[in-house]
């Protein structure tokens, strides 16, 4: 076996690998016999059809056959001989057969990885946003808290904004006479009812019944379709009643006994939470940094596959939120994820230099740890899901990716970071100032 590699456009490599001798000759044998037993040839019966006729009718696939077999055998030791290593897919680009001498030389081609010259972590300086744990924090979470738990309670009033309006309604169309009866809901003033029901509602009581003339529909376009006539019955009115800030809460919140040590536990979770989110947007600007300070050329390959696994990701996102993929423009689509698959890629070839540079390495207790805390997050028996991951092959991936973290927060320890006063959005002058100024 001879292997010979040559230089390609950006990153790729062009292997060529030649055999020759009894070997190919064996091949050959095998692949013409397989196809004299399987293929239909007219005039011939199986296993009687003359290599001649077979070499001549399917070439392409007696060429093919003998490539895949030898690239079985050969294509880890030839890449070992020539020091390549290919980030992803192999291509297969070439094969000629000399079934005389015999002999094959089979071409491929492949992506090698970048040169990674990493810069002087301590030479290098990350600007984040200035934050603060501050008590309007906790407020506007108690805020959301008793928002969650409020009750709607019947009141025997007028109708105002912000009530939850209980109607049964009855439309008709004006010009076919088609009708439609139910009973629905709605909290006045979030814009459910349409503007001209939410105003005739105000100002009415339960047991009221109204009526709206006319009213023009439209189709998605916004272009009107027709007129309806709207009668209403206001089933019940009722208001947002928020639990009071006391024991009770407390107790049901399963936060304590009184409300003070509800608070106390309130305010150490978000503290908590505060801080892990201004460890990991630390993290977050130093990875935008290292892939602004070190400008490397990234792989095709790479970026391909982790292009389909964004786009696969975000159309399963959208049909979990009702949207047919079909009727996605998966090209826009792509185009707008495109930016993403090469931060991604180029990130991970540079934490994974930096990982080397550190001596960074990821135990089998720290990958366990992680398929729990995964399992737990799924909700399935951490052994299962384990064995699962290991039969997919993803046990790697994630080892990969925790020694990357751990590499991300070793530079973290390294370089300087600088508070910076979040930047605030200039207002638009008007249109009459630009003018003067101009």
């Amino acid at each position: 076996m001879k292997a010979t590699l040559k230089e390609d456009k950006g990153l790729y490599r062009q292997l060529t690998i030649e055999v020759e001798g009894p070997e190919v000759k064996n091949l050959l044998d095998e692949v013409y016999n397989y196809l004299s037993h399987t293929v239909k040839v007219p005039g011939f019966r199986p296993g009687r059809v003359p290599r001649k006729i077979l070499r001549k009718r399917f070439k392409a696939t007696v060429e093919q056959s003998v490539a895949n077999r030898l690239l079985e055998r050969y294509l880890d030791k030839a890449l070992e001989e020539v020091k390549a290593r290919p980030v992803a897919d192999v291509f297969l680009t070439g094969v000629e057969l000399d079934e005389e001498t015999p002999k094959a030389v089979v071409v491929v081609k492949f992506e090698v990885p970048p040169e990674v010259v990493l810069k002087n972590l301590e030479e290098i300086t990350v600007e984040v946003p200035k934050t603060e744990f501050s008590q309007k924090q906790v407020e506007n979470y108690v805020k959301q808290l008793r928002e969650q738990h409020a009750e709607w309670k019947p009141v025997e009033r007028e109708i105002k904004e912000g009530d939850l309006v209980e109607v049964e309604y009855d439309i008709t169309e004006v010009e076919s006479g088609e009708t439609e009866k139910g009973e629905t809901a709605a909290v006045v003033g979030e814009g459910l009812f349409r503007k001209e029901i939410e105003e005739a509602l105000k100002g009415k009581k339960a047991g009221d019944r109204l009526e709206l003339k006319e009213l023009p529909i439209y189709d998605q376009e916004g272009k009107e379709v027709g007129k309806v006539n709207i009668k209403l019955k206001v089933k019940a009115v009722k208001e947002k009643v928020l639990p009071e800030l006391n024991d009770e809460f407390a107790k049901k919140l399963g936060l304590g006994e009184t409300w003070e040590e509800a608070q106390r536990k309130i305010e150490q979770e978000l503290k908590e939470q505060f801080e892990r989110s201004v460890e990991q947007l630390r993290l977050q600007s130093l990875l935008n940094k290292l892939v602004q300070e070190h400008q490397i050329e990234v792989p095709e390959t790479l970026v391909r596959r982790e292009l389909n696994n964004l786009l696969q990701q975000r159309l399963r996102e959208l049909q979990a939120m009702g949207i047919n993929p079909k009727q996605v423009n998966q090209q826009q689509l792509a185009n707008e994820l495109l930016p993403a698959a090469v931060f991604n890629v180029a990130s991970r070839l540079i934490l994974d230099k930096l990982a080397d540079e550190l001596g960074v390495e990821v135990s089998e207790e720290e990958v366990k740890e992680e398929v729990r805390k995964l399992a737990e997050a799924y909700k399935v028996p951490a052994e299962e899901l384990e064995n699962s991951l290991r039969q997919q092959g993803l046990i790697e991936v994630i080892k990969a990716d925790l020694r990357r973290n751990k590499a991300l927060k070793e530079a973290a320890k390294r370089v300087k970071f600088v508070e910076v006063e979040p930047e605030e959005k200039k207002e638009e002058k008007p249109a009459e100032e630009k003018k003067e100024e101009g």
